[in-house]
Order: structure tokens, then sequence, then C-alpha cells
């Protein structure tokens, strides 16, 4: 009989960690910098830089065009949902490539996603994400070594999701330039409670992005450019210190849908004086793609949220609030210096 394997790390998520002050000269949190920049991959492109590290979730109640556009202008980056037409898609992304030239799409990895990939390709779209729920896998292989020979050398590839250093590794050597961490953590995710499969995300998190994992990515990704690779938070947010120990665990960007969705310019629809909020593998949203008679047991499940006046950009701009100030308790005037700064705590 084989016997099961059994991980006695402690595995935490955001709630069971804490940052720690210390002694700090940075004497206005003004002075902190929060901007990251995706590094330009050849002399024809230009890098994509951002005033605050964090995305709107590609999900149909909170980033559309629209949204997307929102989040571009408050400094920061939506990523719009796939859940929709092709032809519905191309019009979403034309309304925010018209004044950001650039704007992150999705796609999956089923039967028309070359399709829809080849459409937006073919209409400006560089920026790409594919987006699954088990990231490390096949199907996201053979999707990335597709796209790698179909797309020019600029195209930008976000691929995920994983929660496993050998799971990231995996995908930068597929061809994607950043990777999404997260299985399970989202609010309106319950792959965790359907299935039993999770890592908590802070350690997921850190794990994923420790030194020697970056090492590792970074040799990777030197056999095909000089991009560095990108690691990205996605799920499991509930407040803004939450995405300061994403990104002190060593996170370069974070993803968040709950903290956007009720934003005003995002989608989503109104039921009884509340906003929809719904994870994409729920049933209300499975509904809309596909025949109810090939549904899976659902994944996630739709909440209604209270309807705020909050817009993308005074959102964002709490969160720039509060990241500088929990970058200014750990004496950094940038994500860099923070990351190597920083000093976590474990409850209880």
């Amino acid at each position: 009989m084989k016997v099961s394997k059994v991980s006695e790390e402690r595995f935490l998520d955001y709630k069971d960690v804490f940052i720690i002050p210390q002694f700090s000269e940075v004497t206005s949190r003004s002075d902190v910098d929060t901007s990251i920049t995706l590094e330009q991959k050849s002399t024809n492109s230009q890098g994509l830089t951002v005033k605050v590290p964090v995305m709107s979730a590609n999900m149909d109640s909170c980033t559309d065009g629209k949204m997307a556009l929102a989040m571009y202008k408050a400094g920061a980056m939506g990523a719009i949902h796939r859940f929709m037409s092709i032809e519905q898609n191309l019009t979403e992304y034309m309304m925010v490539s018209h004044e950001s030239g650039k704007c992150f799409v999705s796609v999956g990895v089923n039967s028309e996603s070359q399709e829809r990939t080849m459409a937006l390709y073919a209409h400006g779209a560089r920026y790409f994400i594919v987006d699954i729920a088990h990231g490390h896998s096949r199907m996201m292989q053979d999707m990335l070594v597709w796209m790698r020979g179909h797309l020019s050398p600029e195209s930008y590839i976000v691929a995920g999701n994983v929660a496993t250093e050998e799971g990231a590794a995996d995908l930068f050597r597929w061809g994607a330039d950043a990777v999404k961490i997260g299985i399970g953590p989202g609010a309106v995710c319950t792959t965790k409670n359907v299935t039993g499969v999770t890592v908590p995300q802070w350690s997921a998190v850190f794990k994923t992005c420790s030194v020697t994992a970056r090492e590792r990515y970074s040799m990777i990704a030197s056999n095909r450019t000089n991009n560095r690779p990108i690691l990205i938070a996605d799920g499991g947010i509930q407040e803004i210190g939450d995405i300061a120990k994403a990104l002190g665990a060593g996170a370069d960007l974070v993803m968040a849908g709950r903290l956007f969705a009720s934003c005003l310019e995002a989608p989503g629809a109104r039921v009884n004086g509340k906003k929809v909020y719904r994870g994409m593998a729920s049933k209300d949203a499975m509904l809309t793609i596909k025949d109810a008679s090939l549904l899976p047991t659902p994944e996630g499940v739709s909440t209604l949220l209270d309807i705020t006046d909050d817009t993308a950009n005074s959102v964002v701009t709490h969160i720039k609030g509060g990241l500088q100030s929990a970058m200014s308790y750990s004496n950094a005037r940038n994500l860099k210096t923070f990351q190597e700064n920083v000093y976590f705590g474990i409850r209880g």
C-alpha cells in the first residue's frame, strides 16, 4: 500500500501573520514609491509601469473594459474577463486600448481560446492572461507553447493559477513571463471546500516567491528572454494590509476581486439594491457560459455586496496610501527595499 505524503510545515493565511515595525528613516509616506515596471521585452516595445501594484480580477463581476480603463487611469491595472463572446471581448478591449494603449486580456485553454487569442492579437492586444483554475497542467503547457509559437516576441503572457514552486517553474519554462499564485483563497472560490485542495495564501506566496525560487525562475527565463519573471498574488485579499503582506512575502503584484467589485465602474448585476459578486466556477457563472446539463460540481459561489459610491480611483488611492505607510514602517522607500527589510510575526 502506498504511504501518503504529509508535509509537517506550517502553512499560513494572511490573517495568521503580521508585519513587525522597525526603526525608520522615512519622514513622510509621500516619499515612498509603490510603482513597478514590467520590463520591456525588446527594443521595439516599452515597459509597462504601474504606479500602484494591484490589478482588478478578471471576473465578470469585477473587470470589463470600463473598469479596466478606470484602473489604468487610477495608476493600477485591470484584467478584462473572457466570459463573453469574442466579438464583445474585442469591443471591451478596444474601449481601453484607444486611451491607454496597454491592457491585459484573458483567454482560457478550451477549443475557442486560440481563436480568441488571435482575434485580440490582431486588434493590438499584447498583454495576455491565460487563466484556469489549475494552471500546473498539460492544457496550460499546450496553450503556452502554442502562444509562444504564434505571437510576436514582445507579447507578454501571464499564466496561472499555481500554488507551488514547481508549478511556477514549469509555467515559466513553458513560456510565461508572469505567474499568478493562488489555489482556492478567494472569498467566492470554494475549491478548498469542494475538493480539499488549497495552499493557505500567504505561505503559497512566500514559498513560491522565495529568493531561491526566484533564482530558479530567472535561470529558466534567461533561456528565452531577459525579462525578469513576475509573480502575482491572486486572491484572499480582505483588506489593504493583506496587500502589504503579499508584497512583503515577495509578490510583485496583487490581484484582487472583492476590493474592486463594488466600485461604480465594475460590471455585474444589481439585485434588490445589492451588487452581485461571483466566482467564475460558481453555478450562476457557469450557467451563462455553458449548457446546464454539462455543469461540473461548482467550485464557487455568488454573494451580494453593498452598493457604494467608491470609484476605482478612490480605492486605488486608499491602497496606495496604505502601502506607503506599511513600507515606511519597514524603513523602505520602494518595493524592493520593502521586501528586503520586512519582518513578519506569526499569530498564536
